[in-house]
């Protein structure tokens, strides 16, 4: 992944919401943001090459499984709501790291 591709939380946003800056923050949703087709089950756990901050209620992990990239995204588990993951399409590696460029940017969602 290149550095383009990190959007960092600006330094006061960090002091609000407790998060120690150390992974990237998706930017909010673009209106003509590409909608990705989400489904409930990924290939198998896999490895995780990339992740967004998990200081806020959606974080997402760029994985890997046999040569094969999913994006997941995980909700975090509330009182009384339990966690829910989806995850995103099946791509090669350079349009997996295309993908997550987009959603880093808000240009997918």
């Amino acid at each position: 992944m290149t550095a383009s591709a990190v959007v960092l939380a600006p330094p006061d946003a960090l002091a609000e919401e407790d998060c120690p800056g150390i992974s990237p923050h998706p930017t909010a949703p673009r209106p003509e943001r590409t909608a990705l087709r989400w489904i409930g089950q990924g290939l198998a756990p896999g490895r995780v090459v990339a992740y967004t901050c998990s200081c806020r209620m959606t974080a997402y992990e760029l994985v890997v499984c046999g040569g094969i990239y999913q994006i997941r995204c995980r909700t975090l588990p509330r009182r009384g709501v339990p966690p829910v993951s989806w995850t995103a399409e099946r791509w090669r590696r350079g349009e997996a790291l295309e993908w997550w460029r987009r959603l880093l940017s808000g240009q997918a969602r």
